[in-house]
């Protein structure tokens, strides 16, 4: 089983292996401790308005650790897969961690700030694999994929397919309003890459131009 495991992980990108490996064992540990009644890694992870106002600000992050269930942690691991890989052939790993982060950072503070005194708690990977599909469609817009490996369409056109379709398998166990308030992690990303792109197209002309000066001196 350990040699068949190290098979399937040996041909990943750094980046995605290391969130998968993470994910899994993050899964692993919350289902351990739930079923085994030892400790419960909800109670101080998983993401409420009104702990996190209360000073638990690494709520934050912590709770797209923890899967909602088991169909939660397997679809979300399988997109971070798809999607992990596409996205590291143009990021570095440091690239690729970072934007996962904002994406986390983005649903979370949605939440706390939509529903600042709701107990209610918030968990799973959704809002990152949001960025991510989000990051995908803004970087390859116009390359071909087979989407479901029937369906020729442009990246940006997959991209906002899977993540409608996504959104809508969680609405009737997450309900509407969590689900909004996930998809915040596509627009956190799409506002970091947007910022990014403004910031490199300012260095750029900022380099043109003092080249040009440079030649008008000479």
């Amino acid at each position: 089983m350990r040699a068949a495991w190290h098979r399937f992980m040996a041909p990943l990108t750094p980046g995605v292996r290391a969130l998968l490996l993470v994910l899994t064992i993050s899964y692993l540990v919350a289902v351990a401790g739930v079923f085994s009644h030892a400790f419960n890694l909800y109670a101080p992870l998983a993401l409420s308005g009104a702990e996190f106002w209360k000073g638990k600000v690494w709520q934050i992050v912590t709770y797209s650790l923890l899967p909602a269930s088991l169909f939660d942690f397997l679809f979300n691991w399988v997109m971070v897969l798809f999607l992990g890989a596409c996205l590291e052939k143009l990021w570095s790993l440091r690239q690729l961690w970072a934007y996962c982060l904002i994406s986390a950072i983005g649903a979370g503070l949605a939440k706390v700030l939509i529903e600042p005194a709701s107990p209610r708690m918030m968990v799973g990977t959704a809002p990152i694999v949001f960025g991510l599909l989000a990051a995908w469609g803004y970087l390859c817009p116009n390359e071909k994929v087979l989407l479901y490996f029937v369906w020729e369409v442009t990246v940006r056109k997959a991209a906002i397919i899977l993540t409608i379709f996504s959104a809508l398998l969680m609405v009737p166990c997450s309900g509407a309003k969590t689900v909004l308030i996930m998809l915040f992690g596509a627009v956190a990303a799409l506002m970091s890459l947007w910022l990014e792109s403004r910031i490199l197209h300012g260095r750029q002309s900022q380099t043109v131009a003092s080249g040009r000066m440079g030649r008008l001196e000479l």
